[in-house]
């Protein structure tokens, strides 16, 4: 068995190293020993020859660290809980059965997100790669980085627009300083006719549309008969309305007619929205900033960015619980409608939502926890950010209805007509809901100031980890600060570019594919090949010792540890693979409101989604060209750890490397002499 492997010993040099760092005492004291043993027999890490590289170490740049492990910890809450808590969440329960939608979310809050947050963390800290280099312990699936890399931009390109239209609210809040807000009142200016706000500017009357009148999609009642006693439809001509039998929110008019200046369908495309285009170009500035200086200061902008949020949700939560109907709002939205459970519609939407929020997959938090020093305990840290994520979203669950159920007390409708998704929750109805308080333009203000840095903490993450990407992938741009500069501007600047087809007239149909088809199955499936590759191929006891250099034999060695071997080999795999599945069985053309997308923009989703899973897939077929048909070499080497699976530091090569031959020597169960190895 053993000549099936070819070893080299070290140099004397290198022996040095390992006495003056005394790794066989700290393993025995700290650590212990575990099996090792990948594709049937025992192997070691692939860890380079220490002397041969000892030149290029001393010329390798250090790697950027955090200044402390709360830099972390805040950079990777704020990364996770980002508007998708604020707009989607409270939306999605109520949606799915209101409180039962927490039993799904909870569910698969434990058997993915708990897994695949840490499994990320741990990959990410152990190799000091981002996501596009970090994925070595089985090249056969490093294109899953690739993918990684794809949806993340894909999430940079349209997100940083939805913090456009904040940028765009502040501005005209800031304008209404000594006045009211633009979107308190109906002005005929831009109006729909059946706009009712608080004092019934237009002065419409409300009825109740019988089957005598003819009931329009615009909300309109209208004679069924014309003087000819003929029968009209809606898009007959000079017709007499008789009523509003549903009214529009002034701030809904606004948003569409001011802010969007929006198009009546996804084909016509419309101007440029200046407006939009400098919004969109003042937020990209805020993160180019942000990011341009690296962690160093990034990490200390999340003191205030991630902590922010909860104090304005703490305030606006005292405001909205104190008006009348906030219960009525509340029960609507943890009333729990058990019938809901049998609905496999309600547990995919509960996936995908999980995924949006924790980011997992998009490459983040890898990127994130590469700049950790070996030793920070990423598992405490995966556990206490996914929880924050859920209460967080759930917490703002509680606020957005409290306002939903007074502007239902407000406007004497039912909460079922109040109630909008997406972006229409965040920008429409919460917008109208502050015009009806005193002081409504500081309570608009404190909103948009804070879905601006909710946005702007991810978005700083999400940039952060393309920068990481090309950086590890071309090392020669980190060689010194200037370079690095210049990647960050042209990475902002392309994403820009691309954010420029939101800022149409059609921009907003364009999100809304983007953020259903971009993040969809097909980033489901890429955490599904995360937990395959790690746990199937490169197994679970490899990426065990692993962790076990990293934290301690202390906590890999707890029997409560085969938590993560149960979760990543088996349940997480199949739980992500059923809820593809779900999400196919049940696909549904795109809809926004009553407005049905057209056949040609859902094919053009799904190719983005095929597109986000291209990685992986390209990746996999390149590798199996070059290695088995070019290189000649066996098909099984495809997972076998390359070189690039290793920690940064020398000494914590030294650290895993003696590890893994006490391992060889008792997986062997014979006498090998007291050496380290290496492969060659």
């Amino acid at each position: 068995m053993v000549e099936k492997i070819n070893y080299e010993m070290i140099s004397e040099s290198s022996k040095k190293h390992i006495n003056e760092f005394r790794i066989l005492n700290f393993f025995e004291k700290s650590y212990g020993t575990h099996h090792y043993k990948s594709n049937g027999y025992s192997e070691y890490s692939k860890i380079e020859n220490l002397d041969e590289n000892d030149k290029m170490i001393k010329k390798e740049k250090e790697r950027e660290t955090w200044s402390g492990e709360s830099d972390f910890f805040l950079s990777a809450l704020a990364y996770a809980v980002g508007l998708g808590a604020v707009w989607r969440f409270p939306y999605l329960c109520y949606k799915n059965g209101g409180g039962v939608f927490l039993i799904p979310y909870l569910i698969f809050l434990i058997t993915i997100g708990f897994p695949l947050v840490f499994l990320e963390l741990s990959v990410g800290q152990f190799t000091s790669n981002g996501p596009l280099t970090c994925w070595r312990m089985t090249p056969f699936f490093r294109g899953i980085g690739l993918s990684m890399n794809i949806a993340n931009s894909y999430l940079c390109i349209y997100y940083n627009v939805i913090l456009a239209y904040a940028v765009y609210f502040l501005y005209y809040t800031l304008k209404s300083v000594t006045g009211n807000l633009p979107w308190e009142t109906c002005k005929l200016e831009w109006s729909s006719p059946n706009c009712l706000d608080e004092h019934n500017t237009l002065n419409i009357s409300r009825i109740n549309c019988t089957n005598e009148f003819l009931k329009c999609k615009n909300g309109i009642c209208y004679q069924k008969l014309s003087f000819s006693n003929q029968t009209l439809n809606c898009s007959s001509s000079g017709l007499i309305s008789v009523g509003v039998w549903k009214s529009a929110f002034p701030s809904q008019d606004f948003w569409d007619k001011i802010i969007l200046e929006k198009s009546s369908s996804i084909d016509e495309t419309g101007h440029l929205v200046w407006q939009l285009v400098i919004a969109l170009f003042i937020s990209w500035l805020c993160v180019y900033f942000m990011v341009l200086n690296g962690i160093k200061v990034s990490g200390k902008l999340v003191y205030f960015t991630s902590i922010f949020p909860y104090f304005v949700l703490l305030i606006l939560g005292i405001r909205g619980w104190t008006l009348p109907g906030a219960y009525e709002g509340i029960k609507y939205f943890i009333y729990p409608d058990l019938s809901r459970l049998k609905d496999y519609t309600v547990w995919t939407d509960a996936a995908v939502q999980l995924f949006f929020t924790l980011s997992v997959a998009y490459g983040g938090l890898i990127a994130l926890s590469s700049y950790n020093t070996f030793h920070t305990n990423i598992m405490r840290d995966a556990i206490m950010v996914t929880i924050s994520n859920c209460l967080t979203s759930i917490f703002a669950g509680f606020v957005v209805f409290a306002f939903i159920g007074y502007l239902s007390f407000k406007t004497d409708q039912s909460i079922n007509d109040v109630i909008q998704a997406g972006q229409g929750l965040a920008y429409v109805v919460y917008p109208f809901a502050v015009t009806t308080i005193n002081g409504s333009v500081f309570w608009a203000f404190l909103f948009f100031f804070m879905m601006l840095v909710l946005g702007l903490d991810t978005m700083m993450a999400s940039v952060e980890t393309l920068v990481t990407s090309i950086l590890d992938g071309f090392p020669c741009l980190k060689e010194n600060s200037l370079r690095r500069k210049i990647t960050v501007t042209f990475i902002c600047f392309i994403l820009f570019v691309g954010g420029l087809i939101f800022c149409f007239q059609s921009g907003t149909y364009w999100i809304e594919i983007f953020d259903t088809f971009s993040g969809n199955w097909a980033i489901l499936l890429i955490a599904c090949l995360e937990c395959i590759s790690v746990s199937w191929f490169y197994g679970f006891e490899n990426i065990k010792n692993d962790i076990t250099a990293m934290l301690g034999c202390q906590l890999t060695r707890s029997k409560y540890f085969a938590f993560w071997k149960i979760m990543w080999a088996y349940v997480s795999p199949l739980v992500l693979f059923l809820v593809c599945l779900f999400s196919w069985i049940n696909f549904k053309s795109l809809m926004l409101n009553d407005y049905v997308f057209p056949v040609w923009s859902n094919i053009v989703g799904n190719l983005l989604s095929l597109s986000t899973l291209s990685g992986a897939v390209i990746w996999s077929i390149f590798s199996v060209m070059k290695t088995v048909i070019i290189e000649k070499k066996p098909f099984k080497s495809l997972f076998v750890p390359d070189m690039g699976w290793k920690p940064l530091k020398k000494e914590h090569c030294i650290l895993v490397n003696e590890l893994h031959e006490k391992e060889f020597r008792q997986k062997l169960n014979e006498e090998i002499p007291n050496q380290v190895f290496t492969f060659k």
